[in-house]
């Protein structure tokens, strides 16, 4: 068991894929989402006036679509995620990553099987002929 968790541990890491480096407008606009959870988290420990004027600000800015990372996309439909290379990359490293968790379990499965086939007859056989 303690060999297989290892073997499947490193058959993650090779299997794995490297992250692709966010460009900086993806970065601008998932922070910002993170400024404004954080902006309503904090809102009670926050004076008023520093709420709304923050607040405010970030509105405006929404608005605007200074934090977009496409701006010209703004209001248009999203792109089928299936045509995208990127998607289809991560869906095959999600594929990776389950049949690495499948093959191992298949061979301990198979292990449990071979060693343990009769044990559970042995156990129960005297109480299925006197019962």
């Amino acid at each position: 068991m303690v060999v297989t968790g290892i073997l499947r541990h490193y058959l993650t890491v090779l299997l794995q894929s490297p992250p692709k480096p966010l460009t900086a407008p993806k970065l601008r606009e998932s922070r910002s989402l993170l400024l404004s959870i954080n902006l309503r988290t904090n809102a009670a420990v926050l004076p008023r006036s520093s709420f709304n004027a923050r607040k405010a600000y970030l509105v405006a800015a929404y608005n605007d679509g200074k934090f977009l990372a496409d701006p010209e996309a703004r209001g248009k439909p999203k792109a089928n995620p299936m045509g995208s290379p990127e998607m289809m990359e991560g869906m095959m490293g999600m594929m990776k990553g389950n049949v690495a968790m499948m093959v191992p379990q298949t061979l301990i499965m198979g292990w449990i099987n071979a060693f343990f086939a009769g044990f559970v007859l042995c156990k129960f056989w005297p109480f299925c002929m006197f019962g």
